[in-house]
């Protein structure tokens, strides 16, 4: 006998069906969900980017010191690798070249100061005075002719003589008068002379001599170097491919020759080089730590000091170019002061930048909304109810991306 069921029954049943379905459905993706997802916990910490570069340590404070003037070196007070103190004698030079030339430059000066003297008191100079007598015996000399003239003209009226003789005292009045002109110019001219081109040109001279016997006295009061710092005398630093000279007594050095290198200790440098494509993230001023092998166990700090204007750009095009940086070492103590030594090699991480407590998430917490704003889901505590929380990207570094608007507690990382 067959069996009927009331319609009722049969869409009970149905809904009981797709409500099982649903909740295995739903307690499967929760299980998924589960599995591909975790809460990390969070909390302040240091956030840093750094640089890394290699560089040189030197010293901050030395100076080459040169010849001050050709000659020979009669005595040697130091050696290489000897401390000196401020103002210690290092070496003498023989002074018997720069005397002749200082009593060359002083004879020149004389000369020139003599010359000047003349022409500033030119009124009463042997030239002048010539000039004068010059002009006043022609002038002398042509009055008596006219009155000479004169009393033939009379002679001449009265039939005692002949027309002859009273033309030929004319004629001498003339020339006589022509050499009174030629002795007046003249004697302006010879006026002229200490006013002209002639006495700018002797002031200039002079200037030039007094010059020239200022720096000649001035080497010849430097034949004693002395140290201008306390620190270590080192071997001079020369320019590719010049050769070294021995220092020592006897040898004979031109004026400008590097003869010895004064580096101070108390403070050193390291000097580094930065590719222009890492340039525009630095700023003088920027902390620094140096480690080395010469100096292990060590971390010294410091701070870029100076960044360099122009570039060591190669010839090639295309090439990048490297622009060098100087790092100031702070002071070191004294178990570092005796490891350190001037030429050892160094590794540099510039702090680009530090947040002693940033908060710090992985990249796949961070949640890009419909409006384009980030946000992470949030927990204060692993039991509270999960938040929305924006937040800003800050710095990528190794352990994630570092985020502002967020606290201590856990984000949901998929």
């Amino acid at each position: 006998m067959t069996k009927y069921y009331p319609l009722q029954s049969i869409l009970l049943i149905l809904l009981i069906m797709v409500a099982g379905i649903i909740f295995w459905q739903s307690d499967n993706t929760s299980q998924a969900e589960s599995m591909q997802a975790k809460w990390l916990q969070v909390q302040p910490q240091l956030v840093e980017q750094q640089l890394g570069l290699v560089g040189r340590i030197r010293a901050a404070k030395q100076k080459n010191l040169s010849a001050p003037f050709e000659g020979v070196i009669s005595e040697m007070f130091v050696q290489e690798g000897q401390t000196v103190e401020v103002g210690q004698m290092l070496l003498r030079l023989d002074p018997g070249q720069i005397e002749i030339k200082q009593r060359q430059a002083q004879a020149e000066l004389l000369k020139a100061q003599r010359e000047v003297h003349q022409l500033r008191n030119w009124d009463s100079s042997p030239e002048v005075s010539r000039a004068r007598r010059a002009v006043q015996t022609a002038r002398t000399t042509l009055d008596n002719i006219k009155a000479n003239l004169r009393d033939t003209q009379k002679l001449f009226e009265r039939g005692i003589i002949a027309r002859m003789e009273v033309d030929m005292l004319m004629q001498q009045v003339h020339a006589q008068q022509q050499d009174l002109l030629s002795l007046q110019d003249e004697l302006q001219n010879i006026k002229a002379r200490a006013q002209g081109e002639e006495r700018k040109i002797a002031e200039m001279e002079l200037t030039n001599a007094q010059a020239r016997y200022h720096a000649v006295t001035a080497q010849s009061e430097h034949q004693v170097l002395k140290a201008p710092f306390s620190g270590v005398v080192v071997r001079p630093t020369l320019s590719e491919g010049s050769k070294t000279a021995i220092i020592q007594a006897g040898v004979q050095v031109s004026q400008g020759a590097p003869l010895l290198t004064i580096v101070g200790l108390d403070r050193i440098q390291v000097l580094t080089q930065v590719e222009e494509t890492d340039l525009h993230q630095l700023r003088e001023g920027m902390p620094v730590k140096i480690m080395g092998n010469g100096f292990a166990g060590q971390t010294l700090t410091g701070h870029i000091a100076t960044i360099a204007i122009q570039g060591n750009a190669a010839d090639s095009p295309g090439t990048a170019a490297y622009y060098d940086v100087v790092i100031a070492v702070d002071p070191l103590k004294n178990e570092a002061a005796q490891q350190i030594r001037l030429g050892m090699s160094a590794r540099l991480a510039i702090i680009l930048y530090r947040n002693e407590h940033g908060i710090v998430v992985p990249p796949q917490a961070l949640v890009t909304d419909n409006d384009g704003s980030t946000y992470v889901t949030y927990r204060a505590t692993i039991d509270a109810v999960p938040l929305k929380i924006p937040v800003v990207p800050g710095q990528a570094i190794t352990q994630g991306i570092e985020v502002q608007g967020l606290q201590a507690g856990y984000v949901l990382v998929p």
